[in-house]
């Protein structure tokens, strides 16, 4: 929601606005240059200058709008119950054409005249005035449809629930349905003959090549919603959605890269002009990102401060490790078993409920949930006289797998393979690997790398995604001076040494199924921060410093890691590990992270559980006084009317491009007497009312100065 702060200069009334976390849902550009993006509670965001810039424009009302698509000067928004909005100048005003009704969720013109909407309930109507009447359409499904495309009057595309898409030939007067191959929900689509993209609820899209479909799945354990899809060609688009990524695929969505941008928050939409210039917005934010080369660098409009804080969300006790785990089923569960203490949060940590008091053993260090049934979990307790503990119930009652056995005092010895949910491996101390492949019913022994076959005592465990023989261990003991990374290739029988460091340990190590070469590990006593681009063959020093502890990788953007010193910051990078944040820690010491996506990252704590807490302060430029949205080819004053004048004139004036406007009143001395105007504007054609009840008669000057050069100044009469 919106809060108004009113200030008068004169009779000139304008509004310096502070928005809540309300974002945007829909973000459109027309030419390159204006950029509109719409969102729940009326929001409207303009910007003339290919989205540096954004004014505030709330002239359509309150509704919750979904879709927005502009032609020319006329733009349509649609929204829930019905909601239709018609601009024929540009978003100064707004006629409502409201169809009734379920929520309307996309809208697309093919020309000024002639557009679709779909919504709920598979409803499909067209309009051939430019949205002034609606007729319905038989669209052949009850689905929800969420997004349509026209690629002219006649071809056509919407996406919806349950795989839901639909096509025309001939402009709607019939509708026919695609198998699409999937069941997933389908958020938003684009098309370029013979191409169609549609993005999915569950970390997948949908992909025709103009004879068939292909589901490509993003492959996250926390299945993103990918929210927003735009196409430059055939084979060439960008998506987004998450906690904030967004990918660019040049293949049809074989390969994607992931793009390096600051938003971590939950992007819903993104558009582009061109090749070169993009925009993406978030539902829970109202910063927009804005790209001109393609995506090699984002940014945000301006006006946009971010401040970053942990807020504690659950105490805890005898914090240790790693035991962090994502809930397989759920996209926004994860689970902690904190000491003995078993957690689950099915909000994405903000909330917490006790699913058991007392779980066997001391202190836990790791803990997984089985990916195909969450009934079945597994736990190392314990370091010296541990043990491993299964569960079948979902928690409730546990039994030993494995008791007593030595393992590390500070470290995560028990880790799954990510490609296979029942096989599991430990790394006791001073003794080698193992594995069981019946989730700790039984064990086989394998190898380490140090003389004898074993290893001294592993503080982490992992396993490259999409290829089990490939295994990475994190090993040493405190005080040794020396830290190892060992890399196995053949399942853990063999071992090579791949990084020595001059530190005691190497306390957790980070990979991900986003780019299955990359992975970091921290390193405790000597500093600093190790990364990899080829799983462990070589690492690069990031020269950070301190005893490091835990990182993690954000699970649906592998451009986002961080990592914490033991007792004192976290630390953030939204660059693979270029820049860091600093972030101060509740509580010491650190002890486990799981970055969950990229706009959620939880840190186990001392006495608990923070979440990182992003705020995001948007101020958009002054837009008030505005009477046309038509970008002036150039800056202008023009004469005041009435001339002379007692005691109120309107004075109108031209901004071409967004800027520090300063409307001014001088005598004829030169001396400042007034000050009509003084701040941000974008462009557009303004006027302004000056009151000169408090000047003597005389004559008067007024200027027009923008970014502190002036432009204009005319003269004008006053007569009382």
């Amino acid at each position: 929601m919106k809060k108004l702060l009113t200030v008068f200069l004169g009779l000139i009334m304008f509004a310096v606005s502070t928005y809540s976390q309300t974002g945007f849902n829909s973000v459109h550009s027309k030419d390159g240059s204006f950029v509109i993006a719409a969102g729940d509670g009326g929001a409207i965001f303009i910007s003339y200058d290919g989205g540096a810039n954004f004014g505030s424009y709330p002239n359509a009302g309150s509704s919750n709008f979904n879709s927005v698509h502009a032609i020319n000067q006329k733009i349509w928004l649609v929204g829930d119950g019905g909601a239709v909005q018609v601009s024929t100048n540009g978003g100064s005003t707004y006629t409502n054409y409201s169809v009734g009704g379920a929520d309307v969720n996309g809208v697309y013109f093919a020309d000024e005249n002639t557009g679709w909407l779909v919504g709920a309930g598979g409803r499909v109507m067209k309009s051939v005035n430019g949205g002034a009447n609606w007729s319905l359409q038989t669209s052949g499904t009850s689905n929800d449809l969420n997004g349509v495309k026209f690629l002219n009057a006649n071809t056509g595309y919407a996406c919806g629930n349950n795989g839901t898409v639909i096509y025309t030939v001939n402009g709607g007067t019939s509708w026919s349905s695609y198998s699409t191959g999937t069941t997933t929900n389908l958020l938003s689509i684009d098309a370029v003959n013979p191409a169609i993209v549609a993005t999915g609820a569950d970390g997948v899209i949908a992909v025709y090549n103009g004879s068939n479909w292909s589901i490509k799945d993003y492959k996250s354990a926390v299945r993103p919603e990918v929210r927003g899809v735009s196409m430059l060609n055939a084979s060439a688009f960008y998506t987004c959605g998450g906690g904030g990524f967004i990918n660019f695929s040049s293949d049809a969505g074989n390969t994607r890269a992931y793009q390096q941008n600051p938003m971590q928050g939950y992007l819903s939409d993104i558009f582009f002009f061109n090749g070169n210039n993009g925009w993406a917005v978030a539902n829970n934010n109202k910063a927009i990102l804005r790209t001109t080369d393609g995506g090699s660098s984002w940014n945000f409009q301006s006006g946009v401060t971010v401040t970053k804080t942990l807020v504690r969300k659950q105490n805890t006790s005898g914090n240790i490790g790693n035991p962090f785990c994502v809930h397989p089923k759920n996209k926004n569960g994860i689970f902690i078993l904190a000491g003995t203490v078993l957690r689950r949060s099915l909000d994405k940590g903000e909330t917490w409920i006790t699913l058991n008091g007392s779980v066997p053993g001391s202190s836990c260090h790791s803990f997984f949930v089985n990916t195909v049934d969450t009934n079945l979990m597994i736990a190392s307790m314990g370091s010296s006289g541990g043990r491993v503990i299964v569960s079948t119930d979902y928690g409730t009652t546990w039994t030993n797998s494995i008791n007593p056995i030595n393992l590390t005092s500070y470290g995560m010895p028990l880790e799954v393979d990510p490609n296979n949910p029942n096989t599991v491996y430990l790394a006791p101390d001073n003794a080698p690997l193992r594995v069981s492949t019946n989730w700790g019913g039984t064990w086989t022994l394998l190898s380490g790398g140090e003389p004898g076959g074993t290893f001294r005592s592993p503080c982490d465990v992992i396993v490259q995604f999409e290829n089990p023989n490939t295994i990475i261990i994190g090993d040493g003991t405190t005080g040794s001076g020396s830290g190892k990374v060992w890399k196995s290739v053949n399942g853990g029988m063999n071992w090579t040494l791949i990084n020595t460091v001059s530190g005691s340990e190497i306390p957790m190590m980070a990979n991900t199924s986003q780019d299955l070469n990359l992975m970091y590990h921290t390193t405790w006593s000597s500093g600093s921060f190790w990364k990899s681009n080829n799983m462990a063959t070589s690492f690069n020093n990031l020269n950070q410093s301190g005893s490091l502890w835990a990182t993690d990788i954000a699970k649906d953007d592998p451009t986002a890691v961080t990592y914490d010193q033991y007792g004192t910051n976290t630390y953030l990078s939204l660059d693979q590990g270029s820049n860091f944040l600093t972030i101060p820690a509740t509580s010491s010491p650190a002890a486990g992270v799981v970055f969950m996506d990229k706009a959620t990252v939880l840190f186990q704590h001392g006495s608990g559980v923070d979440k990182l807490n992003i705020t995001y302060n948007v101020t958009p430029v002054v837009s008030n006084g505005q009477i046309s949205s038509e970008v002036p080819a150039s800056f202008g004053l023009k004469q005041n009317y009435p001339n002379p004048f007692n005691p109120t004139t309107q004075i109108k004036y031209d901004i071409a491009k967004a800027s520090y406007v300063a409307i001014k009143v001088f005598d004829v001395l030169g001396n400042e007497v007034a000050t009509v105007f003084n701040g941000n504007l974008a462009a557009g054609k303004y006027s302004a009312d000056f009151n000169a009840s408090n000047l003597a008669t005389g004559i008067y000057f007024y200027s027009l100065s923008v970014d502190g050069q002036k432009i204009d100044t005319k003269k004008m009469i006053l007569v009382k």
